[in-house]
């Protein structure tokens, strides 16, 4: 029971869903490239931002 509850176990578990979340959020959202707020990531064609409403497409990455 000790090791469930070993604090060094319990981070690596955390920062393994934060990983996992990451990866999921970044797969679906993407930054509007105008208004650098989370937008639904464009996998086909030409999306509207609802927020500055310009248009933006899938080729623009999380990262940038």
């Amino acid at each position: 029971m000790d090791a469930l509850a070993s604090p060094l176990l319990l981070a690596i578990g955390v920062g393994a869903v934060a990983l996992a979340t990451l990866g999921l959020v970044s797969r679906r959202y993407q930054r509007c490239p105008h208004c650098r707020r989370l937008v639904p990531r464009a996998h086909r064609g030409w999306l509207r931002c609802r927020t500055c409403g310009r248009q933006y497409h899938r080729s623009v990455h999380l990262g940038r």
